[in-house]
């Protein structure tokens, strides 16, 4: 699950344990641009390259190391 959180005009993206909410890893927004697989206009990550991931199915689900 990625949780944001915003603090005094900050963002922090963290991905974290669907089941106990412990953090697992930092997230940059790169990690989380999708493209919709209808849409004809082309995003660009921060380092310039163009977006094609049409989904992020590893990070909405996933657990811990204790969890598993």
């Amino acid at each position: 699950m990625i949780r944001l959180e915003i603090k005094s005009g900050v963002q922090k993206l963290t991905k974290i344990c669907n089941t106990c909410k412990c953090h697992i890893q930092d997230l940059h927004p790169d990690d989380i641009m999708i493209k919709h697989p209808n849409n004809d206009m082309t995003y660009y990550n921060s380092s310039g390259s163009v977006v094609t991931r049409t989904e992020i199915d590893n990070i909405n689900v996933c657990q811990c190391e204790e969890c598993e």
